[in-house]
């Protein structure tokens, strides 16, 4: 019998595809599979370097090429990459090292369509990890060192079952970091439940989170709770802080102990499930409002992420600005090349209310309505021109010095308490490099009122404070 052709035969009517590399990353065999995922011809691949043909992958990033380098397999791995045609695509791999006489001689990956599996089983009434997930370490885009302590952290964090807690403002990528912290797990072909507290009436979501027994209360049926169906996965939870305070009691028992008992039920039961939690301020502030508890801010917070407003870490910015050109190219089929120096001088300089979320939309925006190959500062959203035009009329230039003894007699005292608050900020600002958490907590604010402070007394954290 020819096993090789049978092997060729399986190949061929696979509905996933097929690489097998060599110890020097290059391709021995592929298969064009059927739903062709990496957009590449047998020819085009046999003797090439995975580099070669998927020239925006790297060392880190390529699934193959980090099995090569650690030895180490990957297991239902949800990945997203843009394949040979430059098309982006979310596949399910699993990367296989090939050991001979114990030595690392290859690596076999075999990948299939993750939107194909999803529409197969859109039908089924509970969501699995495949229908929620979409993010993967890929996604967390630049090469600082603190993105890279980010993808460093989360590595390590992933496979534990101890509780996280992850908090930062809108827009900072809070539920990018839960899902890779789930599609880097042992728990990731389990599934992944997420569900914002906000959304849910504080009288309902008990019912929701912990299930229903037969008869509880009228109409009440046998019914799964969020915990249970995320069994032996993760549950995120977001805005943790929305949830009422009673509540959290519960979820601070179910921490403690493991186990849940449905409303109605005399009898509780084990469940295996990875809680992971977000809000968007600063814990300790919501502590201080009385909207998160004390305690199960402790029990929650074993592993956390607190993760920078974009003013506050720009050095990826420009890499973060591209990757979204080239992502909108895509989805909008246009062939936009980059952005004026202008547009990324002004990138680099503008504050980010709305973070990353907002760079992306801002982008999102300059493709569609851009008729240039170069983005220019006029293709940006109109609101920026209207912020810059009120901030240049009111910018007052500040110095440390800001009125002298005889001025000052003439203004009111609340005039006067004014001034001396804005000395006392711009030193501190100064003090801590414009660090918006260090000088808050220098000056005993909560950061939302340090912002109030700064924005009623015109401090820019710019030019002048020079």
């Amino acid at each position: 019998m020819d096993y090789k052709n049978i092997l060729k035969l399986i190949s061929e009517n696979l509905y996933c595809g097929i690489f097998i590399v060599d110890k020097d990353g290059r391709v021995v065999f592929y298969n064009q599979s059927i739903n062709d995922l990496a957009g590449l011809k047998v020819e085009n691949a046999v003797g090439k370097h995975m580099l070669e043909i998927f020239p925006k992958l790297t060392e880190e990033t390529s699934t193959i090429l980090r099995t090569l380098r650690t030895g180490e397999g990957l297991k239902n791995y949800v990945q997203n990459y843009y394949n040979y045609q430059d098309k982006r695509v979310t596949i399910l791999s699993s990367t296989i090292p090939l050991y001979e006489d114990g030595q690392l001689e290859g690596v076999l990956e075999i990948f299939s369509d993750v939107d194909k599996y999803n529409n197969m089983n859109q039908s089924k009434s509970s969501k699995s990890f495949m229908e929620n997930t979409i993010y993967t370490l890929n996604d967390i885009i630049g090469n600082s060192k603190e993105k890279k302590e980010l993808k460093n952290k989360i590595k390590k964090t992933a496979n534990s079952n101890s509780p996280v807690l992850v908090y930062g403002e809108t827009g900072t990528g809070k539920e990018l970091v839960v899902q890779c912290l789930h599609s880097e797990s042992t728990r990731s072909n389990r599934p992944f439940i997420a569900q914002n507290c906000a959304a849910i009436p504080s009288t309902l979501f008990e019912s929701i989170l912990f299930g229903t027994a037969l008869g509880s209360f009228t109409g009440a049926k046998d019914s799964k709770g969020l915990i249970e169906s995320a069994e032996g996965g993760t549950l995120f939870l977001d805005e943790i802080n929305s949830m009422d305070i009673t509540l959290q009691a519960k979820l601070l028992r179910f921490l403690q102990e493991g186990h849940i008992r449905r409303l109605g039920e005399s009898k509780s039961h084990e469940v295996d499930v990875r809680v992971i939690a977000a809000l968007n301020e600063d814990p300790y502030d919501a502590i201080e409002a009385g909207t998160l508890r004390k305690d199960l801010f402790y029990r929650l917070s074993v592993i956390n992420f607190s993760l920078p407003p974009l003013r506050e870490n720009k050095k990826d910015i420009v890499e973060i600005s591209n990757y979204f050109l080239e992502f909108f190219n895509n989805k909008l089929n246009k062939d936009i090349r980059g952005f004026s120096d202008e547009v990324l001088e002004f990138f680099k300089s503008y504050d980010w209310p709305g973070n990353v979320r907002e760079l992306k939309h801002s982008i999102e925006y300059a493709v569609n309505i851009t008729e240039s190959n170069i983005i220019s500062k006029s293709d940006l959203p109109d609101y920026f021109k209207l912020k810059n035009k009120k901030a240049n009329a009111a910018e007052v230039k500040i110095t440390d010095d800001l009125s002298t003894e005889d001025s000052s007699s003439l203004l009111t005292l609340s005039e006067q308490v004014d001034q001396f608050e804005r000395k006392v900020i711009i030193k501190a600002l100064k003090q801590y490099d414009c660090n918006i958490s260090k000088t808050s907590k220098k000056l005993g604010l909560p950061r939302q009122t340090l912002y109030y402070k700064m924005d009623k007394l015109s401090i820019k954290m710019d030019k002048t404070l020079d």
